[in-house]
C-alpha cells in the first residue's frame, strides 16, 4: 500500500477521532457494565454493543496516530 491510501471507515479530522474515541469507550464500558451487573440479560446484544465500541476505537486511534489515513479514498478534503 502507498502512503495515499485513505480509509473511510476512519474519521476525517482530529475532532471526529476524538469524538468516536469518547464514544466507543462509552459503549464498551455500557455494554461490559450490563453484562455483568443486570439480572435479566441479553448477552448477545451487549456483547455486541462491547465489540462496536472496540472498533470505534480502534477507527479512532488510527486516525490519531496515523492522519495521513483520515478520510475518504478520493483524497480530497482537509487532511489531503
Amino acid at each position: 500500500m502507498g502512503n495515499n491510501v485513505r480509509w473511510r471507515m476512519i474519521p476525517t479530522t482530529r475532532a471526529q477521532c476524538i469524538l468516536s474515541l469518547i464514544a466507543g469507550v462509552l459503549l464498551t464500558v455500557s455494554g461490559l457494565w450490563q453484562l455483568f451487573t443486570t439480572s435479566v440479560r441479553v448477552p448477545v446484544l451487549e456483547v455486541l454493543v462491547a465489540v462496536l465500541g472496540v472498533v470505534l476505537i480502534i477507527c479512532a486511534l488510527i486516525g490519531l496516530a496515523s492522519p495521513g489515513s483520515r478520510g475518504g479514498l478520493t483524497g480530497r478534503g482537509p487532511n489531503r
